[in-house]
């Protein structure tokens, strides 16, 4: 019996030949396509748990791949293959959805490690970026762990508006948590016993946009078989999330702006309206004022969606959540046994390092060393050799005396795995005033 169906996208013949065999001594069901055009014909009849896609390819690169694989297929699990110095298109696949990425010349025992637990997460529970599907895992309440000041306002803000009917704009970069906030959301209102459902409008054309969107009659269009009941309709007595917004085009606006005002949608094809009544949580990634000027999203649309607007600062910005999201991955991954713990020089590189892929990219690399690394503690030689070659740290004499008790208390606190007796001893302060210190500087919530 198969382990699991991989589709491997390298233009280079030898490597090809590698994974077909190397993985089918281990068990997969193994395709293999020379170029980006050619997976993804291979793409539109099967649905692969895992893709391996080698950045750099003929005609059709490995970023434009990612794009139209994901559309076509948003549950697969990709890895892709990359140059040393081609990192920042590695982390640019992370924010489109790639689950990972490994170097070449990479080791062969790595790649399949990171394979088999792709494949297993496939099988496993579905993922919000499939069109409709619940974000359904416990863990997206608990991820709310980042004690920054930041974050604290953003949360004192969602449980004001939470309990109301207004729709919510949600802006932020790319991986730095958006869906997470929607769900929070969700749960503290009154209809947190309701559905929450979610939709990426990045990943589907227009049409199929408003199939997922609205419904459709059966035959109302090509492929069309059945009649098909859309997610505003069964999202009813809860709430819909759809991200990237942006995305949708301007007649699917204008009708969507329609259901904002009254409630009634009509499905594809039908003349029928039906009354519905869902909360909308929007998102985007994109500078929502600017993309009114330019036309990209209707003006009426804009001042009616954005009711409420809530805005998430990047993760480079509060370096205070690092550690406690990273500890959190870890937690998630421990399923029950010990718990990893952080080195203070793998700490002091993960605070260091800028994140451009945010939280996403930060859970990528907490997942790929705690699969990867034998040892009881993650050191800096365990972490991506990327994040040690950053631009230093801006040198202390531009701190305040507060940033270096900060960044000290932090550190210490990293080291004795946030055990604050053993902490306050290193710092030769008592535990009372270490308290004081974590409270003043909000270090943990």
């Amino acid at each position: 019996m198969s382990h699991g169906k991989i589709l491997a996208i390298d233009d280079e013949q030898n490597i090809r030949h590698l994974i077909r065999n190397e993985f089918m001594l281990e068990g997969f069901d193994v395709t293999t396509a020379k170029s980006g055009e050619e997976g993804l014909g291979f793409v539109d009849g099967q649905d692969y748990d895992v893709v391996l896609l080698d950045l750099k390819l003929p005609n059709m690169n490995g970023i434009e791949t990612l794009k139209l694989l994901k559309r076509k297929n948003p549950r697969s699990e990709v890895i892709m293959i990359t140059g040393y110095g081609d990192i920042h298109s590695a982390v640019e696949s992370i924010k489109l959805g790639a689950r990972d990425y490994v170097t070449k010349p990479f080791r062969l025992e790595e790649l399949i490690t990171l394979v088999k637990y792709a494949v297993k997460d496939s099988h496993g529970q579905g993922k919000s970026l499939m069109p409709g599907d619940p974000v359904g895992a416990v863990d997206k309440g608990k991820l709310l762990v980042c004690p920054s000041r930041a974050m604290q306002e953003v949360y004192a803000l969602v449980k004001r508006i939470a309990p109301t009917e207004n729709t919510i704009l949600i802006q932020g970069e790319t991986g730095s948590g958006k869906d997470v906030l929607a769900y929070y959301i969700h749960r503290n209102s009154p209809r947190k016993s309701g559905p929450f459902l979610t939709l990426d409008c990045g990943l589907l054309t227009p049409n199929l946009v408003e199939s997922e969107l609205y419904g459709h009659k059966k035959g109302s269009f090509s492929g069309a078989s059945e009649a098909k009941v859309g997610l505003v309709e069964k999202s009813h007595g809860g709430t819909l999330f759809l991200d990237e917004i942006g995305n949708i085009d301007l007649d699917l606006q204008k009708k969507f702006l329609r259901f904002l005002e009254s409630g009634r949608i009509r499905r594809v094809g039908e003349t029928k309206e039906i009354q519905v009544d869902t909360r909308v949580v929007l998102a985007t990634n994109m500078p929502i004022e600017e993309a009114v000027a330019q036309g990209r999203i209707r003006s009426d649309l804009f001042y009616r969606m954005a009711e409420i607007s809530i805005t998430l600062p990047p993760l480079r910005k509060r370096p205070e959540d690092i550690l406690p999201l990273a500890r959190h991955f870890l937690s998630i991954r421990a399923n029950g046994t010990p718990v990893k713990k952080i080195s203070p020089e793998a700490a002091e590189t993960l605070i260091s390092y800028p994140w451009p892929g945010n939280i996403r990219e930060l859970k990528s690399a907490v997942n790929k060393v705690d699969i990867l690394t034998d040892s009881e503690i993650i050191t800096r030689d365990h972490l991506p050799p990327h994040f040690a070659m950053q631009k230093p740290v801006p040198s202390t004499s531009s701190k305040t005396l507060e940033d270096i008790e900060k960044e000290h208390i932090m550190r210490v606190l990293a080291e004795t795995d946030g055990n604050q007796s053993q902490a306050a001893n290193v710092l030769g302060i008592n535990r009372k005033t270490l308290y004081k210190k974590i409270k003043k500087y909000k270090i943990f919530s």
